[in-house]
């Protein structure tokens, strides 16, 4: 699917949000500038989530956002190189908790313990106004 504009961004993240209530693991792949952190802001507030600024945690690696009963994480891995076992234990409990809705930037990280049943989308930088975004809905657990 080709993006073009921001307001199709904000579409597609319309679309995406009423799938993170059964599937709450959003994996987002990119280069840097693909528009992952774009598109969060927009998914974030698709979602409810109002009143804040939605900024990539590059540094502080993971932001958390209440969201009437659940919360909403935006996890950020771009700085991460070697993940020691506490932040993967702290990340491993965040994607298996039923009252988080997570998205990730740079899934690629950690992908030994990424759920099998996610949502992943791919970005591609085509131009400044224009990108390439393909959805994968991973299989559920059941068909494992």
């Amino acid at each position: 699917m080709n993006i073009n504009s921001l307001q199709d961004t904000e579409k597609l993240a319309a679309k995406i949000a009423p799938m993170l209530n059964e599937t709450p693991i959003l994996c987002l792949y990119g280069e840097i500038g693909s528009g992952k952190t774009t598109f969060t802001k927009f998914l974030a507030e698709n979602l409810g989530l109002h009143g804040f600024k939605i900024k990539s945690p590059t540094y502080t690696y993971i932001k958390k956002y209440p969201l009437n009963e659940k919360h909403f994480y935006h996890i950020d891995l771009y700085r991460i190189e070697n993940m020691d076992q506490l932040m993967r234990e702290e990340i491993t409990e965040i994607i298996n908790d039923d009252n988080n809705i997570v998205v990730i930037e740079w899934p690629n990280r950690l992908t030994e313990i990424l759920p099998k049943k996610r949502v992943e989308l791919h970005f591609k930088y085509l131009q400044p106004d224009s990108r390439s975004i393909d959805i994968i809905l991973t299989p559920t657990q059941s068909e494992h």
